[in-house]
């Protein structure tokens, strides 16, 4: 029933419509300059917010800066906000320290950062700039430096914003739920050369870890007024599809929806007034909603072992927080 509705999901209640003025606040898209991200910043923008667009390439952000201006000028009812751009490489963790830097140089305050990049179906055995199994280390230990290295600028502003409106939004998958290690994350098949060869397990474990670091983020940051959760955008068409097998694609066909729909879901997930502090270990699906069953080996995952659970998400934080922290200066 899980897999059912995520695929079929019913109307999105939480849209442009729904989305109050967002002047005067700041929000950074990593990977705002296509598929999800791109509409999402369309959104925010449209909305009078200003937005960081955070991708790899200054060109391809710049070109997709233009076509959001464009498509704002001539869209009624749209109160633009700014854009602006910030170079980040999230598969090389030398690149996260000075683009926060940069970032900390222009602005005072950060209401929302949307964890949105990431990178799925890598050929076995890719590895990271710094040698981590790609996906784990793109999806999981980029955005973990990140998140950790604007934590100071998130308490600093909510200090003086809505209560549980200061939030990170990672960005999981259904995959969670058909494949990947039990209970999430399997820390032997991180080690160098150990990396599995089915190129699904390891994208699924990604997407676990983002739910642990969600939850970790969510639990240890509460008392900052920091909130954090995670979202599964949706089956969406978009460039991450594309090395997949045609054949596999085409069976998929029938349930992709434009990425547009996933951008409706992170709006829920990072503006909506029904997530607050403590929602973290909940899991986002398809159009902005909570799932209603998730994994059980999932939910004991999150858990201490003092509360009944394996403590793997506390122990996949410490382990991202190891990982990077050679770059967190």
């Amino acid at each position: 029933m899980g897999a059912w509705t995520q695929l079929f999901p019913p109307s999105p209640h939480f849209t442009e419509a729904q989305t109050p003025s967002l002047a005067g606040k700041v929000f950074i898209v990593t990977g705002g300059n296509s598929g999800v991200g791109l509409e999402l910043v369309k959104i925010l923008y449209s909305k009078g917010g200003h937005v960081y667009v955070a991708g790899r390439s200054p060109a391809k952000i710049a070109t997709a800066i233009e076509e959001i201006k464009a498509e704002a000028a001539k869209t009624a009812g749209s109160t633009p906000g700014q854009l602006s751009s910030l170079t980040i490489d999230l598969g090389n963790l030398s690149t996260i320290a000075p683009c926060v830097s940069d970032f900390l140089a222009r602005e005072s305050r950060l209401d929302v950062l949307f964890n949105n990049a990431g990178l799925s179906r890598q050929p076995p055995g890719s590895v990271t700039s710094q040698g981590h199994e790609i996906h784990m280390g793109t999806n999981c230990l980029g955005p973990y430096l990140l998140t950790k290295l604007l934590l100071p600028i998130f308490a600093e502003t909510a200090k003086s914003a809505p209560k549980n409106s200061v939030r990170v939004v990672f960005t999981s998958s259904g995959i969670i739920d058909m494949a990947g290690p039990p209970g999430g994350v399997s820390f032997p098949e991180l080690e160098p050369g150990k990396h599995s060869n089915d190129m699904n397990r390891n994208y699924s474990a990604s997407k676990a870890g983002n739910w642990f670091l969600a939850s970790e983020f969510d639990r240890r940051c509460a008392k900052d007024g920091i909130v954090a959760v995670v979202q599964s955008p949706g089956t969406l068409r978009t460039p991450a599809w594309n090395g997949t097998p045609w054949l596999m694609r085409a069976m998929m066909a029938p349930f992709f929806y434009p990425p547009k729909m996933g951008a409706y879901t992170e709006l829920w997930a990072g503006i909506s007034p029904d997530v607050k502090s403590g929602d973290g270990n909940k899991f986002i699906i398809p159009w902005g909603r909570w799932n209603k069953t998730p994994k059980k080996d999932h939910l004991a995952s999150l858990k201490s072992k003092k509360e009944g659970g394996t403590g793997l998400a506390a122990e996949f934080f410490e382990y991202c927080d190891a990982k990077t922290k050679e770059f967190a200066a």
